[in-house]
């Protein structure tokens, strides 16, 4: 019994790893769209297109991030680093595309202690050799 739960587990992990990938094409091609679509109208980038083009970058970053931890899962690896880099990149996505408004300085507040939070947790889990680099290859590690 142990041995069929086992197998449905990793068949979901690859299941997930492979949604992944197709989601990450996805918000690739709709990248590519988004960037000829503002070109069309007007012949160049404007702020706000830009803008909502590096969202969607970083989101599709973030996807792959994601997919680094499936992979970290299906090769029994540790996971701590890839989660963490995943949570930093979603975290700076949030700075990227901040948006100002009347309560912007409460957002700007719990965005910057964010950050701090993630990098400090980061940095003492490295530091504690807990987070060690495997290369993935998705990153540069």
């Amino acid at each position: 019994m142990t041995d069929f739960l086992q197998k449905i587990v990793h068949l979901v992990e690859i299941s997930v790893a492979t949604l992944l990938v197709v989601l990450a094409m996805l918000g690739l091609i709709g990248i590519v769209a988004s960037m000829i679509a503002a070109f069309r109208i007007d012949g160049n980038m404007t702020a706000d297109n830009i803008a909502q083009v590096l969202d969607a970058v970083l989101v599709v970053f973030i996807v792959l991030e994601l997919f680094s931890i499936a992979l970290a899962y299906l090769q029994h690896r540790n996971v701590i680093s890839t989660v963490m880099e995943a949570g930093l990149v979603a975290v700076v996505r949030k700075l990227v595309v901040y948006e100002t408004g009347t309560d912007a300085l409460p957002k700007a507040l719990a965005l910057a202690v964010l950050i701090l939070s993630v990098g400090v947790t980061w940095f003492l889990l490295r530091k504690s050799n807990v987070c060690t680099d495997h290369g993935n290859g998705l990153t540069g590690e």
